[in-house]
C-alpha cells in the first residue's frame, strides 16, 4: 500500500503541475492561448505582457498553490503515512515534499494538458519553497523584489533569486526531528530546484549578456478592447 501511495503521489503532482495558470486564464478570459503571443511563454510575466496586471496576477496566484499545495499534501497527509510504514529514510516527509515539488515543476514545465509546453516555473518555484523551507523562500522572494524594483527585468530577477536560494538554503535550514544531518539532504534537493530555475533562463541570460532582454511592460485594461 506504502509503495501505491508513492507513485500515487509522484504522479498526482505532476498532474497538479500540468494544471498551467496562464494557458487556463487566457482561454477562459480572451479565448486564445497565451503561448501564441509575446514571447510565447506560459507564465505571469507573458499573461501582463499580453493580457494585463490581473490575469498575470492570477496566474501567479495559481502557480504559487499549486506548487504549495502539493508539497503540503505530501509532507502533512501522505508521506507521514508512508514513512511509518515503509520506515525507509528516503521517504521522510521532509524530503519527499521536495520531491512531489520537483514533479510539479516538471508538469507545469511540460504539461500534459497542453502540448507539454508550460512556463519556467518560477511561481511553483516560490509555492514549493513556502512549504519546504519558508524562510528561505521569503528570503529568496524579498531578493526578487528588490532586483525587480531597480532592474524591472523579470528573468534577471528570478535567476539572482534563483541563485540566493542555496546560499539562504545553507544558513537557515534546519535538521529534521529526529533526524541529525538531514538539513544537507534538504540543501541538496532545494538546490536542485534552484537550479532547475536558473537553467529554464538560460535563454534570458544570452539575452541579459548581449543587452537584448526587455524590462516588464505591462499591457494596460483599455489597449486589450
Amino acid at each position: 500500500m506504502a509503495y501505491f501511495l508513492f507513485s500515487v503521489a509522484i504522479i498526482g503532482s505532476y498532474l497538479l503541475g500540468s494544471i498551467n495558470g496562464a494557458v487556463v486564464i487566457s482561454k477562459l478570459i480572451a479565448k486564445k492561448d497565451v503561448r501564441d503571443y509575446g514571447s510565447g511563454n506560459a507564465g505571469m510575466t507573458n499573461m501582463m505582457r499580453v493580457m494585463g496586471f490581473v490575469p498575470g496576477l492570477l496566474t501567479f496566484i495559481i502557480d504559487v498553490l499549486k506548487g504549495s499545495i502539493t508539497c503540503l499534501l505530501a509532507r502533512f497527509l501522505v508521506f507521514p503515512y508512508i514513512f511509518a510504514q515503509t520506515g525507509f529514510e528516503v521517504f521522510r516527509p521532509e524530503y519527499a515534499a521536495i520531491y512531489c515539488g520537483m514533479f510539479c515543476l516538471l508538469g507545469h514545465i511540460f504539461p500534459v494538458f497542453f502540448g507539454f509546453k508550460g512556463g519556467k516555473g518560477v511561481a511553483t518555484t516560490l509555492g514549493i519553497g513556502f512549504v519546504c523551507c519558508w524562510h528561505v523562500a521569503l528570503l529568496a522572494f524579498a531578493t526578487f523584489l528588490i532586483v525587480m524594483a531597480v532592474s524591472r527585468i523579470v528573468s534577471l530577477s528570478s535567476i539572482i533569486a534563483g541563485v540566493s536560494i542555496p546560499v539562504f538554503a545553507a544558513i537557515f535550514m534546519t535538521d529534521a526531528a529526529g533526524a541529525p544531518g538531514s538539513k544537507w539532504v534538504q540543501f541538496g534537493l532545494i538546490t536542485l530546484v534552484a537550479l532547475n530555475l536558473i537553467w529554464m533562463h538560460r535563454t534570458n541570460i544570452v539575452r541579459l549578456i548581449k543587452g537584448e532582454e526587455k524590462k516588464l511592460a505591462v499591457k494596460k485594461q483599455k489597449e486589450q478592447k
